[in-house]
């Protein structure tokens, strides 16, 4: 099925759920405020946390604005952990454990947030809410640069549309009572198509027979509860001293039956695993949806320089096809205007082709995004 328009979305989008902005993730990351003291969340922080002093601060307890750039903590610890060597006293093994430790605590604190504000909605957060009760899946495919589950949560909230296609293959699954996943269809017709090339946090990949299930938002806390095994938390244990015992998750893979499921998410580092099947898969039909689209709307997406892969897949498309697509960029804050002069540099600035709103989600944006057809007429 082709599509008209293509939803490229960032994290600017997301911040309307109550996410956070990629400038205040670490902030999110390592803040446990009204978390329990003696909750995962709170070990895997004081765990990373622990990692941090130790390598970027010399022993110092480095608060959150001391912190180096995420970008900088993957890309080193994939450097030596994908390499086997140590960085410090941390070995390849312990670095591999910090990586999925940052990791459980980002789908944790996703989760946290989303949830904060779903509580306590404000202005941005209804203006959210209209665009998914309009948003015209029939018209409109998305491609998010995010691992959050906002657009899955929100058009099944408002429509009713719970059946998704994320163009990997990946097959919905469901954590029975006795704590198994199985496979289980959705036979509506209606479909949201959202590819999401970095991965997502409600995905299991199999290492066996490398088979994608995607599980319901709601179920985000027991994926990371099998991302983060009993060994892990032996290893956290050793490591900090930590006493506490957490709730961890073994289901099998529902089509090959062998204990392997686990994740495969592309990080801020700038050497991002992207040979993995279920990104190609990914990647091909992001590519797919670029060519037949005719505008590419860029929502809270400020192209930040690690997604150099994705900003290439971009220039290609656009020179490649006869027809360049019109495109509209949604931002916002304090950074709005260099946002702007970025896309205008990267794609050129033509009369009538191109559309910027500065002032993030409004409802000059919504009458736009119904004019174009992404959401229905009201």
């Amino acid at each position: 099925m082709s599509f008209e328009n293509l939803l490229i979305v960032g994290a600017g989008f997301s911040a309307n759920a109550g996410l956070p902005l990629a400038s205040a993730f670490t902030s999110a990351l390592v803040n446990t405020e009204k978390l329990p003291l003696d909750g995962p969340s709170n070990a895997l922080v004081r765990f990373v946390s622990g990692f941090v002093d130790t390598t970027f601060a010399e022993g110092r307890t480095a608060e959150p604005d001391d912190w180096p750039e995420l970008e900088d903590v993957f890309t080193l610890v994939d450097l030596s952990a994908n390499s086997g060597h140590h960085l410090g006293k941390y070995s390849a093994s312990d670095l591999r454990l910090v990586r999925r430790a940052m990791l459980v605590r980002m789908i944790r604190m996703l989760s946290q947030s989303y949830s904060r504000r779903h509580r306590r909605p404000d202005a941005a957060w209804e203006l959210l809410e209209q665009l998914f009760a309009g948003f015209d899946e029939t018209s409109t495919a998305v491609l998010s640069m995010n691992w959050d589950t906002v657009i899955e949560t929100g058009v099944a909230r408002s429509q009713g549309l719970e059946r998704v296609d994320y163009g990997c293959d990946a097959r919905f699954a469901e954590f029975t009572e006795k704590g198994s996943l199985r496979e289980r269809s959705r036979a509506s017709r209606r479909v949201v198509s959202l590819t999401k090339p970095h991965g997502s946090v409600n995905w299991l990949y199999c290492d066996s027979c490398r088979d994608v299930f995607w599980v319901s938002p709601s179920s985000t806390s027991k994926v990371a509860d099998v991302l983060f095994r009993k060994h892990d938390w032996d290893s956290v244990r050793r490591i900090t001293g930590l006493k506490q015992s957490y709730t961890t998750r073994s289901p099998k893979c529902p089509h090959c039956g062998v204990e392997a499921l686990g994740t495969r998410f592309a990080t801020f580092s700038f050497r991002k695993a992207l040979d993995f099947p279920v990104h190609a898969a990914s990647w091909r039909t992001a590519e797919t949806h670029l060519k037949e689209s005719i505008n590419w709307v860029f929502f809270g997406y400020s192209m930040p320089s690690a997604d150099f892969e994705f900003k290439y897949l971009l220039k290609r498309v656009q020179l490649a096809e006869r027809t360049r697509p019109r495109i509209t960029v949604i931002t916002g804050g304090g950074g709005a205007e260099e946002t702007i002069k970025r896309f205008e540099r990267f794609f050129g600035d033509v009369t009538d082709e191109r559309f910027y709103f500065r002032h993030g989600l409004t409802s000059e944006v919504l009458d736009h995004l119904e004019e174009i057809g992404v959401i229905r007429a009201s």
